[in-house]
């Protein structure tokens, strides 16, 4: 009986633990609008368009926001949309990856 009880408490524990770990680890995709609405955040996923580039920082919108992407790595013009991937610090995003979403996700069948 004693087994059982410890086997349960044991399960719930790691149950617990597990979704809290999970929990925060997931990085849903925010829209600009989305992310204006946040005093800061890391490790967040935005999704838009490169409206415009210059130097090392570049424009992203979702049509209703526009916010600053700084990113040490190169960037173009893309006509499709793209992830930029995190850290916000309420004014400006961090960008440690930028990402092309592919046209053909997009595509119906």
């Amino acid at each position: 009986m004693v087994e059982k009880k410890f086997s349960i408490i044991a399960l719930i524990t790691f149950t617990a633990l597990a979704v809290i770990v999970l929990y925060h680890n997931l990085s849903p995709y925010l829209t600009p609008s989305e992310l204006v609405g946040k005093g800061s955040a890391e490790n967040v996923q935005v999704v838009g368009k490169i409206v415009s580039v210059n130097g090392n920082t570049f424009q992203l919108s979702d049509g209703k926001s526009t916010i600053t992407v700084a990113y040490n790595g190169s960037i173009q013009q893309y006509d499709a949309e793209v992830v930029v991937i995190g850290n916000w610090d309420g004014k400006v995003l961090q960008a440690t990856e930028v990402l092309q979403k592919c046209h053909t996700e997009y595509k119906g069948g």
